[in-house]
C-alpha cells in the first residue's frame, strides 16, 4: 500500500527530465512513511511513496525489471502467489518476494488481459520501453484512487488531489459542474469528472494507455470489467447462501496474507462481525480490533456511539477489542487536517471517525480490515431500493385509476414531494440528490444558473447512466448505480482516512467474485419488502443466511445504523462561530453565495435538518482555503 504520482510527455524533446518529484511525493508521505524512490528516463518519470506491508527487505519501488520495464504501484494483489507460479511455470524469473513484480511480469506476459487475472485493490502505472508508453489501470470497484491530467506537454498522474496539484503546470481551478454535483450529492467525482478542471479520476475497472502525441491525439479509458448482469433463476436460496459464504471466506482468507500486524474495525453490526469473527477463526494473528463512538449519546434521533453490539461481537475467545471514544473538540482541527491531506473536501463526516479510528488501530497494526462495501453488494440500503417500489406505485396512479388509496399519495407527497415522477430520472434525482437544485440555486449567486445551463451536465451524465442501463429492472438500476456510485464514494473515503494515518484498509466484501454472483441473482435474495409504503423492509437476507450461526441473533436481526457523528448539534454550539465566520469571510462564499441566503442558513442552525446543507458549504470553504483553489466560474 503506497502512493504513486509520475509524469510522461508528449513529445520526449519538450520534457523537463529533471522535473523534481519532492514537493509532489511530500504530499504522499504519511500514504508511504518506509520510503521513496524515483525512476526516470527520456521523457517520463516515476515516483514512489511505500508503506511496507509484503516482502519488507524486497519491495522497494518503482520496481525496474532487466528488460526495461519500470512499475510504480499501490495496492495487493492477493492472488499473487498464484499468478507468481503460473508465470515462473511459463519461464518467468522473480527477484523478489512482492506482488509489485508479479503484477509487472503478468503485464509484461499478459499485457491489459492480465487485470481480468488479479483479485485485489491497485492502482498502478509502468512505463513500457518497446511501446515508448505509459500505461495505468485501477482495480475492478475502485478501492485504490489515481487522479491524472492531460496538458498539452505533460501527462501527469498522483494516488491523491493534493498530490497531483503540487505539479506546478496543473491550475486549480474549480470546476463548476463538479461542485454542483458534489452539492447534490457529496461526491467528489462524477464518472471521471472531479472539481478540479482538467483533472480527471480513472474510473474503477478501467486502464489508459498514454503515448506520444497524446495532445493531438488523446488516450481514452477502456473498459476492463463491469459487475454481471446475467440472472441466475436455477440456483436455490440456500445454494446461493453456501456459496456467499464460501466466497466471503475465501476473500477474506487471502486478504490476511500480510507480513505486518492485521486488526479491524468493528462497529457491532453484522458486515464487521462477520470479518472480524471470521477473521479471528481463520488466523491467530487477527486478534484486535477497534471500535470508535461519539461521548454524545443522541440527538435528533440519531445514537452516536454502539457499545453494547461491539462488546456483543468482540466475546470471541482470544479476541481483543479497544473503545476510541472520540471527542468534539477534536473533530474541526481533524477536519481541515484531512480536507488538506487529500486535496478535496470531505464526503461524509465520519471520514474524521475514521481517521482518529485509524490512529488507533497503528498503534499496534498497519492493516485494518473492514466491512465496507456489504451493503452495496447484498442490498443493505433498504430504503433507497424500497423507493423502487414507490416509484412503481406512483407510475400506475392516475385520476382514473382504480384502488389506488390515498394514503399511498400522502405517503409519495411527503417523501418526495410529488405523488407522479416524470421518469425513472426524475425519481432516482429526488432518491439520490440531498441538495437538489431549487435549493442549490437557491443558495447560489444567479450566475450560477447561468453557469450550469440549470444543471445540464449534471441532469444529463444520471440520464446517461440510466439509459445505459435500460435493459435492467429499477431495482437492479438502483443497485448497480449505488455500486458504482455510493460505494466507490465511500471506498475513496476509507482509502483517505486510513492513508492519512498511514494504515492499510482492506475490505473482503468487494471481491469481484462476490460481486458479480451477487448481481446475477434474484431480487428477492438480497431483500425483503413489505407492501406498506412507509416499511423499508430488510436486506442483506442471504448474508443473513450464509453466517446465522456465527453471529449472535441480536446483531444478525438489528436495523442498519450508520456511523453517525453529531456535527449538526456542534454547528448550533461549540463550532457555530467557526461555521459564521467560514460563510461569512471565506473567499469563495463571498464570491459565490447569495448574502441573504447565508444569513437565512445561519438562524436555522439550531434545526437538524440545515445541517445537510450546510456540511458541503463549510467543506468547500476549507478547501479553497488549503488547496487556493480558484473559484472563478468562466476561468
Amino acid at each position: 500500500m503506497c502512493g504513486i504520482a509520475g509524469a510522461f510527455s508528449n513529445a520526449v524533446k519538450s520534457f523537463d527530465v529533471e522535473l523534481d518529484l519532492s514537493s509532489v511525493l511530500s504530499r504522499l508521505a504519511r500514504r508511504g512513511p518506509d520510503g521513496q524512490g524515483v525512476s526516470r528516463g527520456r521523457g517520463w518519470v516515476l515516483g514512489h511513496r511505500r508503506l511496507a506491508i509484503i516482502d519488507i527487505n524486497g519491495g522497494s519501488q518503482p520496481y525496474e525489471d532487466r528488460s526495461g520495464y519500470v512499475i510504480s504501484y499501490n495496492g495487493e494483489l492477493y492472488n499473487y502467489r498464484d499468478l507468481r507460479e503460473e508465470l515462473q511455470a511459463a519461464g518467468q524469473i522473480f527477484a523478489t518476494r512482492s506482488d509489485t513484480e508479479v503484477v509487472l511480469k503478468a503485464w509484461m506476459a499478459w499485457g491489459p488481459n492480465c487485470l481480468a487475472r488479479f483479485n485485489g485493490m491497485f492502482a498502478f502505472a509502468i512505463y513500457d520501453p518497446h511501446r515508448d508508453s505509459l500505461f495505468l489501470a485501477r482495480d475492478h470497484l475502485g478501492i485504490k484512487p489515481i487522479f491524472y491530467h492531460a496538458g498539452q506537454s505533460d501527462f501527469h498522474f498522483a494516488s491523491s488531489m493534493a498530490a497531483l496539484l503540487a505539479f506546478k503546470d496543473i491550475p486549480a481551478i474549480a470546476d463548476p459542474v463538479g461542485i454542483s454535483h458534489y452539492l447534490a450529492t457529496t461526491h467528489i467525482v462524477m464518472g471521471a469528472r472531479t472539481l478540479v478542471k482538467g483533472v480527471r479520476s480513472l474510473e474503477p475497472g478501467t486502464w489508459i494507455e498514454v503515448k506520444r502525441g497524446f495532445a493531438d491525439n488523446p488516450a481514452k479509458p477502456v473498459r476492463y470489467w463491469l459487475p454481471a448482469d446475467q440472472l441466475s433463476d436455477t440456483m436455490s436460496f440456500d445454494a446461493a447462501a453456501a456459496q456467499t459464504r464460501a466466497l466471503v471466506n475465501d476473500s477474506l482468507c487471502r486478504q490476511l496474507i500480510s507480513d505486518v500486524p492485521v486488526g479491524g474495525f468493528l462497529s457491532g453490526g453484522i458486515d464487521s462481525t462477520i470479518i472480524a469473527s471470521q477473521a479471528k477463526r481463520m488466523s491467530d494473528h487477527f486478534s484486535n480490533t477497534y471500535s470508535a463512538g461519539y461521548q454524545e449519546d443522541s440527538f435528533a434521533g440519531e445514537t452516536y456511539n454502539e457499545w453494547s453490539y461491539v462488546r456483543e461481537a468482540a466475546a470471541i475467545p482470544g479476541m481483543r477489542s479497544k473503545e476510541i471514544v472520540l471527542k468534539g473538540s477534536d473533530f474541526y482541527d481533524d477536519w481541515r487536517f484531512l480536507v488538506a491531506e487529500k486535496g478535496q473536501p470531505l464526503s461524509t463526516p465520519n471520514e474524521v471517525g475514521i481517521y482518529r479510528l485509524a490512529m488507533a488501530l497503528r498503534e499496534d497494526c498497519v492493516v485494518a480490515l473492514s466491512g465496507e462495501g456489504a451493503d452495496e453488494v447484498f442490498g443493505g440500503y433498504t430504503e433507497v431500493l424500497s423507493s423502487v417500489m414507490d416509484f412503481e406505485r406512483a407510475r400506475q396512479q392516475s385520476p382514473l385509476a382504480v384502488g389506488v388509496g390515498q394514503a399511498d399519495s400522502a405517503v409519495l407527497k411527503s417523501k418526495y414531494g410529488v405523488d407522479q415522477f416524470n421518469s425513472l430520472l426524475d425519481h432516482y434525482l429526488r432518491v439520490f440528490t440531498l441538495m437538489k437544485s431549487e435549493t442549490k440555486f437557491g443558495l447560489l449567486r444567479p450566475d450560477w444558473k447561468e453557469v450550469l445551463r440549470g444543471d445540464e451536465a449534471l441532469v444529463l451524465y444520471h440520464h446517461e447512466r440510466l439509459e445505459a442501463m435500460k435493459d435492467l429492472t429499477p431495482f437492479d438500476a438502483y443497485s448497480r448505480l449505488l455500486l458504482e456510485k455510493n460505494l466507490q464514494s465511500l471506498l475513496f473515503r476509507l482509502d483517505s482516512s486510513t492513508m492519512a494515518a498511514s494504515v492499510e484498509g482492506r475490505v473482503p466484501f468487494t471481491d469481484p467474485r462476490l460481486v458479480n454472483l451477487l448481481s446475477s441473482l434474484p431480487d428477492h435474495y438480497k431483500v425483503v419488502f413489505s407492501r406498506d409504503s412507509g416499511d423499508a423492509g430488510l436486506g442483506k437476507l442471504l448474508l443473513r443466511a450464509a453466517f446465522a450461526d456465527i453471529v449472535p441473533a441480536t446483531i444478525l436481526n438489528r436495523r442498519k445504523m450508520s456511523f453517525a457523528v453529531p456535527f449538526r448539534r456542534w454547528f448550533a454550539g461549540p463550532l457555530r462561530d467557526l461555521v459564521e465566520s467560514q460563510l461569512r469571510e471565506n473567499p469563495w462564499a463571498k464570491a459565490w453565495l447569495q448574502t441573504e441566503s447565508v444569513d437565512f442558513i445561519l438562524t436555522k442552525l439550531d434545526e437538524p435538518a440545515y445541517g445537510i446543507m450546510i456540511w458541503p458549504l463549510l467543506n468547500l470553504c476549507l478547501w479553497q482555503e488549503a488547496m487556493g483553489i480558484s473559484w472563478e466560474p468562466n476561468a
